[in-house]
């Protein structure tokens, strides 16, 4: 498995900052839930894929109507494909289904951007090798998310 929630979340609020800063919940969730996968043990298949974020933008621009927050959520969602295919998966079958519907071809960029968050818990380094893996995705995706938070409230506040 790669990165963890947080990263998730993270890459999902980048995209809300930018795009739908008032959804930026949605975006948050659209970014972690391609892990919807591991409730029927098919991880990194097709919720892990460029067609599962295209669709879920269909649904929301069905819902609400809105093909801003339809192509944030997409986007939301394609930060976790992007994301885990620079982790650095250990569990066969490497990498993401990223291009499903059309193919089902397991794509992985072998970068290691990412640590990859281990499920091991009886092993002796589980606590501090994920808590790191952690404090990586804080260190890199942090900082880009708090620059645009922070922009977004100085252009939010009410000028004198």
């Amino acid at each position: 498995m790669v990165p963890s929630p947080v990263g998730h979340a993270l890459g999902g609020l980048i995209v809300g900052e930018v795009l739908a800063p008032s959804a930026l919940i949605l975006c948050a969730v659209a970014g972690v839930l391609p892990d919807v996968d591991f409730a029927w043990g098919g991880h990194n298949r097709e919720t892990h894929s460029l067609g599962a974020a295209i669709l879920t933008g269909l649904i929301v621009l069905a819902w609400k109507r809105s093909p801003r927050l339809a192509i944030a959520v997409t986007l939301s969602w394609a930060t976790h494909i992007l994301f885990d295919w620079l982790g650095s998966d250990d569990t066969p079958p490497l990498g993401v289904m990223a291009l499903w519907p059309l193919n089902s071809n397991f794509y992985f960029a072998d970068a290691f951007v990412f640590d990859a968050i281990s499920r091991r818990y009886w092993l002796d380094n589980f606590f501090t090798h994920n808590a790191w893996a952690v404090a990586m995705e804080i260190a890199i995706l942090g900082p880009p998310a708090a620059v645009l938070w922070l922009r977004r409230r100085r252009a939010d506040r009410p000028q004198s």
